[in-house]
């Protein structure tokens, strides 16, 4: 590439291609002269409050885009061009729709399901979110397989500090891109950028620290970074698929850090609490199950949370979408194919790729690549959203099958095709029958 001008071309293509049309349009496309500046990305603005929209809203699909263009990660810097202006009423009414959502959001304490799998869990985790900060529970190590609760608890956990401390700094991360983070710093010499961000932390979230591999550097790294914020009191929550001592080439000293706090697993549900479950995701879409029918899907649905959720949803779907009342009968055909679908997932993943390929006449090959075209998109977008709704497989699983693109990235997709839907009744019924192609199998 000749110049830094072209360069952010293809990153204004990437954007295009995972957002949403109005957010694109504008956010991102409205960007004037962006500068690489010792090592990193300037972004201008016009004014604080269209700084503060991108930096705490878009930097990380910019920072992918600028991954994808130039395959290495750069850090990215928001700095006001001009004095502040004065924010219009018709600015205020603009970011109230197009400002994405939180994802996490809605996830707290109250509308979290206690049972005797995840007890202890629960009890942990609320009394660090209603804590004095650090002082209990330092670090709060929570384990178990996908789809059991722990994202739900960290999160009912960062909003609860949220609500009670204005302008608490949490900084949530994996440890895959701690581990990315720390590389690309070094290749740019930004080390220092990058120490300001985790030890200035006020609680830091680590998810899936069974991925930290075995790099010294970066292992020494975060073993300073961890020693430094809980001497200062400051809170660190991490979460994993097995204990400590089962994760494999993690430092000895990071491992007796983690046993130095409280250590909590979450197990598969009893029946109890998978029947309380179902009956409060029912309430929550409009169903009306009778006792029969919870007790059939708690019956059969015995492992994942998740998978309970995809079920009521399809029942949900079946109802809203052909105003099919649930019966005995297509929950049992609904049953049946979650059954299937948690044998080989993977095969249920390509069979909705391709019928979305064959629907918008490309290849399979064509979804999963890093072409940005158009319809090329517009079917990966749809293809991620189909995928989400029939499978209920986590934002990070469905990136994976997409040659790993973040969950940001996946959940930027999913946005645009609801947005999409909601304002185009052609689209909105194409999708739906591709759905109920799945459901009715």
């Amino acid at each position: 590439m000749e110049s830094f001008k072209e360069v952010w071309e293809q990153v204004l293509e990437y954007c295009k291609g995972v957002m949403s049309e109005t957010s694109f349009k504008t956010w991102i496309y409205k960007i004037e002269d962006p500068e690489f500046v010792d090592s990193k990305v300037v972004i201008y603005s016009q004014s604080e409050f269209r700084n503060s929209i991108l930096k705490d809203n878009f930097s990380e699909v910019l920072k992918e885009a600028f991954e994808a263009v130039l395959g290495i990660a750069l850090n990215i810097e928001f700095r006001v061009k001009l004095k502040e202006e004065e924010i219009t009423e018709e600015s205020k009414e603009e970011v109230q729709h197009v400002v994405p959502k939180d994802a996490y959001s809605d996830y707290n304490f109250d509308n979290f399901i206690v049972g005797s799998s995840n007890r202890l869990a629960h009890a942990a985790s609320w009394r660090v979110a209603t804590s004095d900060l650090g002082s209990v529970y330092n670090p709060l190590f929570i384990y178990g397989n996908s789809g059991l609760g722990k994202t739900h608890l960290v999160m009912a956990i960062r909003n609860e500090l949220k609500r009670r401390y204005k302008d608490i700094n949490i900084v949530y991360t994996t440890s895959e891109n701690f581990l990315n983070e720390f590389i690309s710093c070094i290749n740019i010499a930004d080390n220092i950028r990058f120490r300001e961000k985790y030890r200035n932390a006020d609680a830091l979230f680590i998810d899936d620290i069974q991925f930290f591999k075995k790099k010294e550097s970066t292992q020494e790294e975060f073993f300073h970074t961890f020693n430094e914020l809980i001497n200062s009191s400051k809170q660190i929550v991490i979460t994993s698929d097995r204990p400590p001592k089962e994760i494999e080439d993690l430092d000895d000293r990071i491992k007796t850090r983690f046993e130095s706090g409280l250590i909590a697993d979450i197990q598969p549900p009893e029946i109890e609490t998978r029947m309380a479950i179902i009956m409060q995701k029912a309430q929550e879409s409009n169903l009306k199950l009778s006792t029969q029918m919870v007790n059939y899907i708690a019956e059969k649905i015995k492992e994942n949370v998740r998978q309970i959720e995809g079920t009521i949803n399809k029942i949900a779907a079946m109802q809203s979408l052909y105003g099919i009342e649930p019966t005995m009968g297509s929950i049992q055909q609904i049953i049946k194919d979650i059954e299937t679908d948690t044998r080989p997932t993977s095969v249920l993943v390509d069979e909705i790729i391709e019928s979305v390929a064959d629907k918008y006449d490309i290849s399979k090959s064509d979804i999963v690549s890093e072409k940005r075209n158009a319809n090329i998109s517009l079917a990966r977008n749809v293809a991620m959203y189909v995928i989400r709704e029939i499978t209920g497989l986590s934002l990070e699983n469905i990136g994976n099958k997409f040659g790993g693109k973040k969950h940001s990235t996946v959940k930027h997709s999913i946005d645009t095709v609801l947005e999409k839907m909601a304002h185009d009744i052609k689209f909105k019924n194409s999708v739906n029958n591709i759905i109920k192609q799945f459901g009715n199998k």
